[in-house]
């Protein structure tokens, strides 16, 4: 069984992800270790296999009546999604993992009825680790009230797409000044939290487990992810895909309105 105050199981998930790093930095800098290829065309590498197996272990023996789901052993078809569980992503950004960027990370995040209302990250090259409950109503006191003349835009370091060009052309021609920030991983969404960005705008397809744990993190910060076909809340659990549909992720939600009705402007006129 969960507490019920969620902020007393934190520190064992970070102690948890920080035990995993000495190994995955052992693999990533081990110059004979290569990727495979899964059955969806995919990346894996044997540091996502052995994060896998630790984090579920340690989620099964602590927390055995709450079913868990993970990249690496997924099964759509099987696929019966709980009110509660636990969703990880062991490497997040293989890609960046392949390629040696240093920007991947590992995430472990518990949905509560669609939401994710606790998340922990960990970046093992940067040996950071973020953690964060989410609020169960939205709260803009823990957003800035500062006015920036420059909008901090995240973009991703292995999938930019054409609409990506499209989005930063059209803010271009609306007349905003713009800073781009390529990141990979669930880093994107964590520099929301850091507020170190402002948004963070994705029309390429994403799994759940790649941001829930980020997600929980930038709402207990102040933040949130907006679906943008109707510009409510992400939701988790969902039947029928476990693909998300395009969003946006905004640090400021005193911003909120503005952010929406800019993408929602795009939108409507280009997707």
């Amino acid at each position: 069984m969960l507490p019920k105050n969620l902020e007393s199981i934190i520190p064992q998930l970070e102690e948890l992800t920080r035990s995993l790093f000495p190994e995955i930095l052992k693999i990533y800098r081990n110059p004979i270790s290569r990727a495979q290829e899964k059955k969806d065309g995919s990346p894996v590498t044997a540091a996502d296999i052995y994060a896998h197996k630790v984090i579920v272990n340690f989620l099964k023996k602590s927390f055995p009546d709450i079913p868990i789901v993970s990249e690496e052993s997924f099964k759509q078809k099987n696929y019966k999604p709980a009110k509660e569980f636990w969703i990880i992503d062991p490497i997040d950004g293989t890609k960046e993992f392949v390629n040696k960027s240093d920007e991947f990370t590992t995430n472990i995040a518990l949905i509560q009825n669609g939401k994710p209302m606790l998340g922990v990250v960990g970046a093992p090259v940067f040996n950071q680790v973020w953690s964060g409950i989410a609020n169960q109503k939205i709260d803009k006191k823990k957003a800035e009230n500062k006015k920036r003349s420059i909008l901090r835009i995240v973009t991703s370091k292995s999938h930019r797409t054409v609409i990506d060009t499209a989005f930063l052309n059209f803010l271009h021609k609306k007349g905003k000044r713009l800073k781009i920030i390529s990141k990979g991983s669930s880093l994107k969404i964590c520099a929301l939290a850091d507020k170190t960005a402002d948004i963070y705008p994705r029309f390429g397809p994403t799994s759940e487990w790649d941001i829930a744990a980020a997600d929980a993190i930038l709402r207990s910060r102040g933040g949130a992810i907006f679906q943008i076909d109707n510009q409510k809340l992400l939701e988790y659990g969902k039947k029928d895909n476990i693909l998300n549909p395009m969003f946006i992720a905004i640090s400021n939600l005193n911003e909120k309105r503005t952010i929406l009705s800019l993408i929602g402007s795009f939108s409507k006129n280009l997707l």
